[in-house]
């Protein structure tokens, strides 16, 4: 008889129950010593664990870095701030989706200055076009603000000024940049009182924004800011606004302030609400929404592998359980109860799913830094996620691995001791 056979069946004998670790032990000695005898099988069998497993942990890991970002940037943007945009645009019953129209105008955010709730506006026009200085060329978001735009955007200069007042009015061609468009262009070299060329017209430099750090899918250190007015007149040529930005005086106004704006907008719109008005709660929402979204598709997904895995956990385990009908046979002879091959081949089956478990922990750690670093995401993987992600994967193992388990322990021992 096998030496771990004779170890198992000591382990099973009436006169060693008194000792509860001994058949976890030799279970335990057993899966691992199957599993080490069947390296390729174990692992096609623990690949759809791993996968399941791995995906749960990125797509916990990206909503939750995504949900961050989110937070960050709200609160890089203020608390009383208010942002609209245009609504929908609709041609033959076909809507373009929200911000497509062009109801906005400059005369809008001039009235909106009039609101008694209200403290700074600032309108914006915004698209990406080629940006050159001696021969160093790139393309990046050129953004028509307001002057106030660093204060509602808690974005403050670094170096020299923001444009001002009359620079606006009188649609001068003046630029400040931002952080990462300096270093691209200048690198170490003072852009004050230079001149750039924007889409081929001539351009003075007259200040740098702080570094502020990507937001998300947006980096406001990447682009150019210049007069909304220059913008639309000398290079954009339009007559309408992207958006207006809102600030509040206080945070207790929000509420007066967006219904001032909406009264305000819906008196010069003829009473047609071609337009919405966002809060810092609204974007929050729609932005977590949308990475929500993203990652229960994930989750789906993983769930899905994670189903399939068990079931290959579940295959294999009914494999095994005819495999070693002689050697149940001789255990449930010599003493071993129903309960004690039962928990036996459970507890391998949730050894395969721990092991899937592990490695895809691995997997699911190592594929987050990477989609994290590949696409400037922010990726948070916490404790939490791990977790959760290895906690299902047991589940799967337990849940899987009792029907096999079951079915070697109603095995009558004279019926398996003749089976060939």
């Amino acid at each position: 008889m096998d030496a771990l056979v004779e170890r198992s069946a000591a382990a099973f004998h009436p006169s060693q129950r008194f000792s509860p670790v001994e058949p976890l032990r030799v279970a335990l000695v057993m899966a691992m010593r199957g599993l080490s005898a069947n390296r390729i099988r174990s692992l096609l069998t623990m690949l759809g664990v791993i996968i399941g497993v791995g995906a749960v942990i990125v797509a916990i890991g990206i909503g939750e870095g995504s949900r961050q970002s989110v937070m960050q940037r709200v609160e890089q943007l203020g608390t009383n701030v208010l942002t609209i945009r245009p609504g929908s645009r609709n041609r033959g019953g076909v809507g373009f989706g929200m911000g497509s129209s062009q109801t906005l105008t400059p005369e809008d955010a001039e009235a909106l200055k009039s609101a008694p709730a209200v403290a700074t506006v600032s309108a914006q026009v915004r698209n990406s076009m080629q940006v050159k200085y001696q021969n160093k060329n790139s393309r990046v978001p050129i953004n028509g603000v307001d002057v106030s735009y660093p204060a509602i955007s808690n974005h403050p200069i670094d170096k020299g000024r923001f444009f001002s007042s009359a620079e606006v009015s009188g649609k001068k061609r003046v630029v400040v940049l931002g952080a990462d468009t300096y270093k691209e262009l200048f690198d170490q070299e003072s852009a004050l009182h230079k001149t750039i060329r924007i889409a081929g017209q001539t351009f003075t430099v007259v200040g740098v924004l702080t570094a502020k750090g990507g937001m998300g899918f947006r980096n406001p250190d990447d682009g150019v800011y210049i007069p909304y007015t220059t913008g639309m007149e000398r290079l954009m040529g339009v007559k309408s606004l992207d958006t207006i930005t809102i600030q509040a005086r206080s945070f207790a106004e929000m509420n007066t302030a967006q219904q001032q704006v909406e009264g305000i907008l819906k008196s010069r719109h003829g009473g047609q609400a071609d337009y919405r008005v966002f809060n810092q709660a609204d974007l929050a929402e729609m932005q977590t929404a949308q990475q929500d979204t993203f990652a229960a598709l994930i989750t789906a997904l993983a769930v899905v592998s994670l189903f399939v895995g068990g079931i290959g956990i579940m295959n294999i385990m009914l494999v095994s359980v005819t495999e070693r009908t002689r050697e149940i046979g001789i255990r449930k002879a010599i003493g071993a109860r129903k309960r004690d091959v039962l928990y036996q081949f459970i507890l391998e089956a949730l050894f395969l799913a721990l092991a899937g478990g592990l490695l895809g922990t691995a997997v699911g750690v190592g594929g987050s830094s990477l989609i994290g670093s590949m696409n400037e995401w922010e990726v948070t993987v916490n404790a939490t996620a791990i977790f959760v992600a290895f906690g299902f994967s047991a589940v799967v193992g337990v849940f899987f691995g009792f029907y096999p388990a079951l079915k070697a322990s109603r095995m009558r021992p004279v019926e398996a001791l003749r089976y060939e």
